[in-house]
């Protein structure tokens, strides 16, 4: 599978920055060599909406024909609503003036640069990928970038999407081309000159980001996840996808420990990388760590000096993703009073947020897949020795299996009381992903479909000197349920009324 990188070398797209005619565009499709055909005398329409939704579509719309399951009835309905233009791989008869291409979702994304006047190329947009922890480092890097300067970076996230006024629920962690261009637009009207934002391999793989430059990537480490159904066929796709975002960085930070290292290396060749680890070999390298209930502390060597930072965030596993963004803020040219600052007392919704009634140690995170839990399993040993861990997590529907086996291998190693619910079971059911869990589980394992039930039991159920860990959802408001998504009160919110009701009864 060939993921959606740019090609490097090309030329002309800091050319366009007001929207011209279409006649601006063809040119991109054809530098590209994306453009198969257009229709006589479009190269002077100019399209005031642009959208691959044809429920969206109104009076002046540049509809994109794009999407696994796209049928000729969307076109028809985008030209009955008043579309002028179309782009697609196949002509599909309908008499609209039209744009034909090769590789559409490429041609998507270039169009929505070239629709929005390539609002990314007035920003500096720090692009991060990973298996685990993207979410975690974003926020840390924004923390910094804010110290001072408050609400001029924008993020977007596994999380939401800020542009500088209003945050927005996010529904995936890249979004696609027409959103991802509109969002960049409405953080530099906001006064934005930062972006920080998550880059998916599915993201890759269907190029929602293609043609985009990032001045700084952090590659943060791969391994087998994301795997069947909708995501990738294969774990070579899914590593070769997230490798394929490096071509479009200038600098890349780099974890040394990640698997498939020398492939990650391969795929950085002409450009700048800069080493992160424990090692002498790293430029970048992190040595005395200490971590307890009350944060993280540790000293980092870059170019020849020492420097000691402390944190508010819990886990050695933190402090990678702590040191990925140091890193991307020293290549900014900040300096490390300012970083210092920045990551004191940093924030990350629902990532190992630690809660604590009456001796229990409540920890929400938003862990899915096997790195992440085994992290926050480690944590919660190393920080908190506790008594008992009492885990309540699902699994998402339509994911890899091997997602499923992962959380019950780690479940049982680690945990020693199990309460499985709902983790967005879109269309499968959630007591078959969860008996397919407890397949690989020994231990007391309960199965609690409704997910704030389950919260609340396991709960119940601890003493003093336990752990319970909420994992899956972390500060998510919804729950993905067939195509919709519908509303769910967040982990966070389930703890937080649980104490409430215990301090209410004077327990």
């Amino acid at each position: 599978m060939e993921c959606g990188t740019r090609k490097t070398g090309v030329e002309g797209y800091g050319e366009i920055r007001e929207r011209d005619g279409v006649a601006g565009l063809l040119a991109l499709l054809s530098r590209e060599g994306l453009l198969l055909e257009a229709s006589e005398g479009i190269e002077a329409i100019r399209p005031d909406f642009f959208t691959t939704n044809s429920r969206e579509s109104k009076a002046g719309t540049f509809f994109v024909c794009k999407g696994y399951t796209f049928k000729k009835e969307y076109l028809e309905m985008a030209a009955g609503q008043g579309a002028v233009l179309y782009m697609a791989e196949t002509d599909y008869g309908v008499s609209l003036p039209k744009i034909l291409v090769k590789d559409v979702r490429r041609a998507a994304s270039l169009a929505a640069r070239w629709f929005y006047g390539n609002p990314g190329e007035a920003l500096f947009v720090t692009g991060i990928t990973g298996t685990k922890g993207k979410t975690t480092t974003a926020y840390i890097l924004k923390s910094i970038l804010d110290t001072g300067r408050p609400r001029r970076t924008a993020i977007f996230s596994t999380m939401e999407v800020f542009t500088g006024r209003e945050s927005l629920v996010s529904h995936l962690t890249t979004p696609e081309p027409a959103e991802l261009q509109a969002y960049f637009r409405e953080a530099l009207e906001n006064g934005c000159d930062h972006v920080v934002m998550e880059v998916s391999s599915q993201a890759m793989k269907l190029s929602r980001v293609y043609g985009e430059r990032f001045p700084v990537g952090i590659f943060l480490n791969v391994d087998e996840d994301h795997i069947g159904g909708k995501e990738h066929a294969t774990l070579e796709e899914y590593v070769s996808c997230k490798i394929a975002f490096l071509a479009q960085c200038d600098t890349v930070i780099v974890n040394r420990e990640t698997r498939f290292f020398d492939q990650v290396m391969a795929g950085c060749a002409g450009h700048r990388v800069i080493l992160y680890g424990h090692d002498d070999s790293c430029d970048g390298r992190i040595r005395g760590i200490v971590s307890d209930a009350s944060g993280s502390r540790f000293e980092l060597g870059y170019e020849g000096r020492w420097y000691a930072f402390s944190t508010s965030l819990v886990g050695r596993f933190n402090v990678e993703n702590l040191t990925a963004a140091i890193l991307a803020a020293f290549v900014m040219g900040i300096d490390a009073g300012t970083i210092q600052e920045g990551i004191r007392s940093v924030h990350v919704p629902g990532r190992m947020m630690v809660m604590e009634h009456n001796g229990i140690r409540i920890v929400v995170d938003y862990a899915h897949n096997y790195l992440s839990f085994l992290n926050v399993y480690q944590a919660v040993r190393e920080t908190f020795s506790p008594k008992r861990i009492h885990a309540v997590f699902g699994s998402q529907g339509e994911r890899s299996p091997v997602r499923r086996r992962d959380v019950g291998v780690l479940a049982e190693k680690y945990a020693d009381y199990v309460y499985l619910t709902a983790d967005d079971p879109g269309y499968e059911n959630v007591t078959d992903i969860c008996e397919e869990i407890r397949r690989h589980i020994a231990k007391p394992c309960r199965i609690i479909p409704d997910r704030e039930e389950a919260v609340w039991t396991a709960l119940s159920a601890a003493e003093p000197g336990d752990v319970v860990i909420l994992a899956g959802k972390g500060a998510e408001e919804t729950q993905r349920v067939r195509d919709g998504f519908v509303p769910y009160i967040s982990d966070i919110k389930a703890a937080q009324q649980w104490i409430a009701a215990q301090k209410k009864e004077g327990r």
